[in-house]
């Protein structure tokens, strides 16, 4: 036991770990399907598939439900310190457990409470832990660097948001990011965003194993051989509701033309980045003429292209919807009612 506990010191101080210091948190049986044959809603986060996977195939994760993964579940504070508390072993550096909001008639009491006295988490004050709130990136940043001993260069951050990082994260971030174990989005790193579990996943496989490939684009069959109305929705549902952010082209948060680029991306079809890159290309069609799939080009007041959304089929448009705020799939009459069409683009 001595020797064991002298293995994992010793590979806590160089950042490499086994597998096997997880084992308290999942069960390390090998599963020999693939996590895309077991779960069901794996394809939300393509990016994620491989560490999903892999994690999966050597019992490091499991599902929330069968046949469920739920990619986009926030991750809570309890839930991650529970993961490090299994996979660090340390000498209890303090005897005293002050947080009031840790109920010991919950199933992560023992695991907060060892980390904590591990000196691994901390609390959001000096008597709460806030175990059921979700942790964010920063905050997930923090726990890593701290807890496999990542240093950091003087180097300024890049984030577009680094004015966002709190104060004691910022040199934390710095060192994931050096390390390749946190990336952002678009150049935002999203500090104060909860933790997914898809990105927990990630973070996980790049600490343990190194990072895997993304997964390779799913190849779009032709208009003629699919439902591609089906196709779109199957797409688009999971992305209903995403906020609205200018500048945004991931799951964090979408503008309209960063929407339209994830979901055909999504589909194996590479756009251009803006609205009016996107214009430039693809098939002309007459708004009579619109099947699923199609871009539809609008001019919301400004003269020009300012607005660009997916038709759906059955008079329903899909799109990043500043005035609502999120991703949204609205009657596509209003708009061509109230806005000038520029133009409908055919790309598949």
């Amino acid at each position: 036991m001595r020797e064991k506990k002298k293995r994992i010191r010793r590979c806590i101080a160089t950042g490499v770990f086994s597998v096997s210091l997880l084992a308290g948190m999942f069960p390390l049986q090998e599963n020999k399907a693939k996590a895309a044959e077991i779960f069901s809603d794996t394809y939300k986060v393509s990016w994620a598939v491989p560490s999903i996977e892999n994690l999966y195939e050597k019992g490091i994760l499991k599902g929330t439900a069968p046949k469920e993964f739920s990619p986009n579940q926030s991750v809570t504070r309890a839930e991650f310190a529970a993961v490090l508390e299994r996979a660090v072993d340390r000498p209890i550096k303090v005897n005293n457990f002050p947080f009031t909001d840790v109920s010991e008639n919950k199933w992560y009491y023992s695991a907060i409470k060892k980390a904590y006295q591990m000196g691994i988490v901390k609390g959001v004050s000096a008597i709460h832990f806030a175990p059921e709130r979700p942790i964010t990136r920063e905050e997930a940043a923090g726990i890593i660097a701290h807890t496999f001993n990542y240093s950091h260069s003087d180097k300024a951050l890049a984030y577009k948001d680094k004015g966002k990082i709190s104060s004691w994260a910022e040199d934390s971030v710095k060192a994931v990011t050096e390390k390749k174990i946190f990336s952002g989005d678009a150049g935002y790193f999203y500090p104060q965003q909860a933790l997914t579990r898809a990105e927990m996943a990630v973070v996980i496989q790049t600490v343990l194993y190194g990072p895997l490939k993304m997964a390779p684009k799913p190849k779009v069959a032709s208009r003629t051989s699919y439902r591609l109305d089906e196709l779109f929705q199957r797409t688009v549902q999971p992305l209903l509701d995403v906020p609205y952010h200018w500048g945004g082209a991931s799951p964090s948060g979408f503008d309209c033309s960063g929407f339209t680029q994830y979901v055909y991306n999504s589909l194996g079809v590479s756009l251009p980045r803006t609205a009016e890159q996107q214009f430039e290309i693809g098939a002309k069609v007459s708004v009579s003429s619109m099947q699923p799939g199609d871009l539809v080009f609008f001019d919301t007041g400004s003269g020009s292209i300012s607005h660009v959304g997916i038709y759906m089929g059955a008079g329903k448009m899909a799109h990043a919807a500043s005035g609502q705020g999120s991703v949204k799939i609205n009657d596509i009459d209003w708009y061509l009612n109230h806005y000038r069409v520029v133009g409908v683009k055919r790309y598949l």
